[in-house]
C-alpha cells in the first residue's frame, strides 16, 4: 500500500515540474513513510511514489521502478504475484527483486494491457512506455485502491488522493454541485467517475486508461455481470468455503505482521476465524472499538475464547478526542465526513497503528453480494413475486417477521416496499429516495444527477450490482482507504477476491437469503469454524457510533453553531431541520450531520 502521483506535462519547465512532483509526493507522505522517490523517465514525464513496505522490505522494492523502457508507480498488492512470477520465469524473464511491483512490470512487458487479467488483488498504477511515448493506467476490479486524475489538452496529472492534484496547474477548485447534492441526499461520497471537484475525475473500478500525449482513452477490462458461472460443486457452501479460504491464504501473504479489524459481527468473525483455522497456532492481533450503548464485545468474546492465540485490543474512544478526529478525518478524506461511522473506523486504524501493525484484514465487501443489508429483502421478495413464487415470498416474509420480532406495522411496511421494488426500476427507487426520503436541502436546484442502468432482470442481482458499483461499496472503500492510510496501514479486503465474488454473485437468491437469514451460504460454509452464537445471529450492526445522535449535540455541537457558508443550501430548510434536531427529533439526524459536515468542509478545506 502506497501513494502514487505523476504527470505528463511537456509545457511545464523542468525546475517547476520537479517542484510540483515533490509537492504532490509530500502531500501524500502518510501513505508511505518507509521510502519516497521521484523519477522523470522521459522529457515532460514525472512519476512520484510514497512507499509503505509490505512485500520485499529491501531497497530493491524502491519506486518509481524502471525496467528497460518501462517505468511504474504502483499502489496495492497483487496477491498471486508468486504464481505469476513463476510463469514469467518459465517464459525466460529474469527478476532482480522479490517485489510484486517488478512482477507487474514484467507482466506488462509480456502481455501488455491484458496483464491485469492475470492479477488477483487491489491496485492503482501507472506505467510509462518510453518507446511508445504512452501512459497506461489501471484500477482494480472493485475500486479498492483509488486513482484520481485531471486531463486538459496535452497535460495529464494523476494521484492516489485529491490533495496531491491540488498542486497541478490544471486545478481550479471549481466544485461539482451534483456530487454535493448526492452526498447530502443519498450519502454517496463518489459516483461513477465524478468527485466533489469539477475537473478531478476518478478511474472507475475495472477500467484501464491510456494517454497518448493528446487524448485519453478509457475502457473496461472487467465485467462482473458478464460472467455466468455454473458451479461444478453440488454443494455451494463447500465451494464458497474453498474460495474464501483460498482468498484468506493469499491475503495473508506479507513480509510484515498481519492483524484484523474485528467488530464481533458476522463478516469480521468469518475473516478472523478463517485465519485462525488456516494458520493457527500463531500470534494474531485484532482491533475493536466500542461505545456505551453500542458494545459488541460480548460477541467478539466468543471468538477470542474459541481461539486463545488471538491478542485482542479494544478501545472506547475518549469523548474529548471526537472533535479533533472529525477535523483530522475531514482533512484526510479531501471530502466531507458523510457519516459518523467512518470515525469509528478511523479510531480502529489509530489503535492498530499504536500497536505497530502495518497490514489489517477487514470484512468489507460481503454485504453487497451476500445481501447482508436488510433492505435487500425488498428486492428478494420482488424477485419471488416476479417469478411467481408467491408461497416462497409469504413463507420468507413470515419467517423473517418471526425471527426479527417485527410487528404488524413493520411487516406492512416491508410488504409495500417489496411491491415498489417489483413495480419500479432501481433508477426510479433511488430517484424517489433522492427527492423525498430526506428534506430537500437544495430547493429547485436539486436535479436527478445519476443513472442506475439495468443490469439484470432479477431485482436482487440488479440491486447487488449497484451496491457494489454505485450506491454503497464505493463510498465505503474510499473511507477505508483514507482511514487506513491516515495511519500508514494497508487495509486488505478478502471478501473482494474476484473468484469469490463471481461465484457468489452468480448463486440463486435462496443461497443468499433463506429461512430468516441473510448471507446464508456464508453461514452454512463456516458454521464448523465459527462460534454458533455469531454464525446464527440475526441482528446486523456496522461500525455503530453514537455520532449523529449524541456527538452532534455535544462534542460536535459547534458544527451546528457554524454560520451556513454553502450558497447551494436552502437556509430556511436548514434552520428548520436543525431546530427540530436540537429539540430531540432524530428522524433526519443523518441528513443534519451531512449538511453540517459539508458546511465545515466547504468553509475550511475545499
Amino acid at each position: 500500500m502506497c501513494g502514487i502521483s505523476g504527470f505528463v506535462d511537456k509545457a511545464l519547465p523542468e525546475v517547476e515540474a520537479r517542484t510540483v512532483i515533490l509537492r504532490m509526493v509530500n502531500s501524500q507522505s502518510h501513505r508511505g513513510p518507509d521510502d519516497q522517490g521521484i523519477e522523470s523517465p522521459s522529457s515532460g514525464v514525472w512519476f512520484g511514489h510514497n512507499r509503505l513496505a509490505i512485500i520485499d522490505l529491501s531497497p530493491d522494492g524502491h519506486q518509481p521502478m524502471s525496467r528497460g523502457h518501462l517505468t511504474i508507480t504502483y499502489n496495492g498488492e497483487i496477491y498471486n504475484y508468486l504464481e505469476i512470477r513463476t510463469e514469467l520465469e518459465k517464459a525466460g524473464y529474469r527478476f532482480t527483486s522479490h517485489s510484486d511491483t517488478e512482477v507487474i512490470l514484467r507482466a506488462f512487458e509480456r502481455w501488455g494491457a491484458d496483464c491485469v487479467q492475470h492479477f488477483r488483488g487491489m491496485w492503482a498504477f501507472a506505467i510509462w512506455d518510453a518507446q511508445k511515448n504512452r501512459l497506461f493506467c489501471s484500477r482494480d476490479r472493485f475500486g479498492i485502491k483509488p486513482f484520481h486524475y485531471i486531463h486538459k489538452g496535452e497535460a495529464f496529472y494523476f494521484a492516489s488522493e485529491i490533495k496531491a492534484l491540488k498542486h497541478s496547474r490544471l486545478y481550479s477548485g471549481r466544485l461539482n454541485s451534483f456530487q454535493l447534492m448526492r452526498d447530502v441526499q443519498l450519502g454517496w461520497s463518489v459516483y461513477s467517475n465524478e468527485t466533489h471537484y469539477y475537473e478531478i475525475k476518478q478511474l472507475r473500478p475495472g477500467e484501464n486508461l491510456i494517454f497518448d500525449g493528446h487524448s485519453v482513452f478509457i475502457y473496461p477490462y472487467y465485467c462482473l455481470e458478464c460472467i455466468h458461472l455454473n458451479s461444478t460443486s453440488q454443494q455451494p457452501a463447500e465451494e464458497f468455503k474453498a474460495r474464501f479460504f483460498d482468498s484468506i491464504r493469499l491475503h495473508m501473504r506479507a513480509d510484515v505482521e498481519v492483524g484484523s479489524t474485528f467488530s464481533g459481527g458476522l463478516d469480521s468473525s468469518a475473516v478472523v476465524s478463517a485465519v485462525q483455522h488456516l494458520f493457527s497456532p500463531g500470534k494474531f492481533q485484532t482491533f475493536t472499538v466500542w461505545y456505551d450503548g453500542a458494545d459488541e464485545r460480548p460477541f467478539a468474546q466468543q471468538v477470542w475464547e474459541k481461539f486463545p492465540t488471538i491478542t485482542p485490543h479494544t478501545l472506547q474512544p475518549d469523548p474529548n478526542e471526537i472533535s479533533d478526529a472529525f477535523v483530522r478525518a475531514t482533512r484526510q478524506y479531501d471530502i466531507p465526513v458523510s457519516g459518523s461511522s467512518y470515525l469509528s473506523q478511523y479510531f480502529v486504524m489509530k489503535l492498530a497503528h499504536q500497536q505497530g501493525i502495518k497490514v489489517l484484514l477487514d470484512g468489507q465487501g460481503s454485504d453487497e453480494y451476500l445481501m447482508g443489508y436488510h433492505h435487500s429483502l425488498y428486492r428478494l421478495f420482488a424477485t419471488y413475486i416476479r417469478q411467481g413464487k408467491l408461497l416462497t415470498f409469504i413463507r420468507e416474509l413470515f419467517t423473517f417477521s418471526q425471527m426479527q420480532h417485527w410487528g404488524a406495522r413493520k411487516v406492512i411496511d416491508l410488504f409495500l416496499k417489496s411491491m415498489l421494488s417489483t413495480l419500479f426500476t432501481e433508477q426510479q427507487l433511488y430517484r424517489l429516495e433522492y427527492h423525498h426520503f430526506y428534506p430537500n436541502a437544495f430547493g429547485r436546484m436539486l436535479k436527478t444527477s445519476f443513472f442506475l442502468k439495468h443490469i439484470d432482470d432479477q431485482p436482487l442481482r440488479n440491486f447487488s450490482w449497484h451496491l457494489l458499483y454505485t450506491s454503497i461499496l464505493q463510498t465505503l472503500l474510499l473511507h477505508e482507504d483514507r482511514n487506513s492510510m491516515a495511519f500508514s496501514i494497508e487495509a486488505r479486503v478478502p471478501f473482494l477476491d474476484h473468484p469469490l465474488v463471481e461465484y457468489t454473485y452468480s448463486l440463486p437468491p435462496h443461497w443468499k437469503i433463506q429461512k430468516g437469514y441473510t448471507k446464508y451460504v456464508l453461514r452454512q460454509a463456516l458454521a464448523d469454524i465459527m462460534p454458533a452464537g455469531i454464525t446464527w445471529r440475526v441482528d446486523k450492526k456496522g461500525f455503530v457510533t453514537p455520532g449523529e445522535i449524541l456527538w452532534l449535540r455535544n462534542q460536535l455541537r459547534w458544527l451546528l453553531d457554524e454560520h451556513l457558508h454553502l450558497p447551494l443550501i436552502e437556509r430556511m430548510v436548514w434552520e428548520r431541520e436543525k431546530e427540530k434536531f436540537l429539540k430531540g427529533d432524530n428522524k433526519n439526524a443523518r441528513w443534519v450531520w451531512r449538511v453540517a459536515s459539508l458546511n465545515y468542509w466547504y468553509k475550511n478545506l475545499r
